[in-house]
């Protein structure tokens, strides 16, 4: 979980939307999700949160998102689902996969790849904004 203490600080970024990166944050803590949020707002990004994989599919719908980051177990439509439906229609889609399991868990390990990073709970924001940075070419 991210403590949301960690996450305060820094002053809102003042960029224009349309260049902001936007990123795609799904996970059913729904605390966790909304410090992740402002903490990645205040880094100059554009968030939009989810708590489950069918709303996370609808958000990017609506509003497709540069990158996701998606936890795997949730209700309604784990992590593995959703990538592989996201990635249906843009193969290349980078995403970051944040678990809880990861020693046990073989779907997140099996999801790595060029366009994939894997990270553990409870989540370090630096390394996120280190590894959506990366993801982005930035």
């Amino acid at each position: 979980m991210i403590g949301i203490d960690s996450m305060t600080g820094d002053s809102p970024a003042t960029t224009d939307n349309a260049m902001e990166p936007h990123i795609l944050v799904v996970d059913d803590e729904v605390v966790a999700t909304m410090a992740l949020e402002r903490f990645l707002e205040r880094r100059g990004f554009r968030v939009t949160t989810a708590f489950d994989g069918r709303q996370a599919l609808d958000a990017h719908a609506r509003d497709a998102a540069d990158v996701v980051v998606t936890d795997m177990r949730m209700p309604r439509l784990g992590g593995r689902e959703l990538i592989q439906a996201l990635r249906g229609p843009q193969p290349e889609l980078p995403v970051v996969v944040v678990t809880g399991f990861l020693s046990s868990d073989d779907e997140a390990a099996a999801l790595v790849g060029p366009h994939t990073a894997v990270m553990t709970k409870p989540l370090d924001p630096e390394a996120l904004l280190r590894t959506l940075k990366g993801l982005l070419g930035r």
